[in-house]
């Protein structure tokens, strides 16, 4: 194969040679078993032109649904990807001899801040203890010996995806892609035109491949290993025009009274009961059916699991699905994420308990 003549004598950043052993592990184990010779070449290239090593995680051989079609005539393509990691993107700057470090934070709209991409300073000031207001970006700066700094700002309008991380993490997803594009301004020999997952739009799907649920039915997905059918109550018949006018005059009817004592009885004295305040916003239930199949928290139900651990799961699963998105568990994984990630919407949606004890009447 021509990757592997081209990879020999060449050696990655951590000194191992990219010889033909090397490059057939990486072919074995990383990239999908689609792959054409081609993208698998375009791959090994990628890899080391940036220095990343997929071995370690740097890096990233994805699939990819792409209509290379029309509207009218759609014509759906499945293509392989180099995407690289941003933490292989840091591991990698670290390697360089002039780089110093990296910066970076998130800012919202009550900070004070004064970005200089000129000098490259960046003068960011905030009391945590006080209201943060909305999230309007985030700065990164690169710091390399002898030369200026690199400052990036971003707006989170312009990079805001509709996706479930970035509807529940915003402030980590805008801080990741400040730190990239930083990394990609301060060295394009190595890191242009290459960008992180949590950059790309929500990944395109054809609708017509998909198929369509059985009509009274659904899945429900995690509550145990594999897809649990269950079904829609069966509603009862409507009844016939007879009987719906017989069932009206039973109504009109009026039943035989009562007979009426004439015996005055005292009644007790009403007792008035203090109204209860209830909250008029229902809370988020406690119970979930939805299962964690895999990873630390396997085995727990997504109501066991705090915000930040089913965040890190999530993000757990997509890294092993890019990682093997052929094997034989991919297709139960991504069933179980696509769980998690509805969980994740629900969580979003319902306020937060301070929002319920701040909309509570007094008693």
């Amino acid at each position: 194969m021509d990757a592997n003549v081209k990879a020999e004598g060449t050696t990655s950043p951590q000194g191992a040679a990219w010889n033909r052993e090397r490059v057939e592990l990486v072919k074995r184990t990383i990239c999908p078993r689609g792959i054409s010779e081609d993208e698998f070449a375009l791959f090994i290239e990628q890899c080391k032109r940036s220095g990343l090593d997929p071995l370690l995680k740097e890096a990233f051989c994805v699939a990819r649904r792409q209509n290379v079609g029309n509207r009218e005539r759609p014509n759906w393509v499945t293509k392989y990807e180099f995407q690289p990691s941003e933490a292989g993107m840091l591991a990698r700057a670290e390697r360089f001899p002039d780089f110093k470090g990296i910066q970076a934070s998130a800012v919202f709209a009550e900070d004070e801040i004064v970005v200089d991409q000129g000098k490259g300073e960046v003068v960011h000031r905030f009391n945590p203890a006080k209201r943060k207001g909305a999230l309007v970006g985030a700065w990164s700066r690169v710091v390399r010996d002898g030369k200026l700094p690199v400052v990036v700002w971003l707006d989170f309008s312009g990079y805001v995806q509709q996706t479930p991380l970035w509807a529940k993490i915003p402030t980590t997803m805008i801080e990741k892609c400040a730190r990239v594009a930083a990394l990609r301004k301060a060295y394009p020999e190595a890191f242009g035109g290459l960008y992180v997952r949590e950059e790309m739009p929500a990944e395109e799907y054809d609708a017509h491949d998909e198929p369509a649920p059985a009509s009274g039915s659904y899945e429900v997905l995690g509550s145990k290993p594999g897809p649990v059918k269950a079904s829609f109550p069966t509603l009862a018949p409507a009844p016939s025009p007879a009987e719906a006018t017989k069932a009206v005059e039973m109504a009109r009817t009026p039943e035989k009274e009562e007979a009426r004592l004439d015996v005055d009885v005292p009644l007790a004295p009403a007792t008035t009961v203090a109204a209860v305040p209830v909250s008029q916003t229902p809370e988020r239930s406690k119970t979930s059916a939805v299962v964690v199949a895999f990873g630390p928290h396997k085995g727990k139900t997504t109501s066991e699991l705090s915000d930040d651990e089913l965040s890190e799961t999530i993000d757990l699963a997509h890294e092993k699905l890019m990682e093997q998105p052929r094997a034989r568990w991919a297709k139960a994984m991504r069933e179980n994420l696509t769980a998690l990630e509805a969980e994740t919407e629900l969580r979003c949606q319902a306020p937060s308990s301070k929002d319920r004890a701040g909309t509570n009447p007094e008693a």
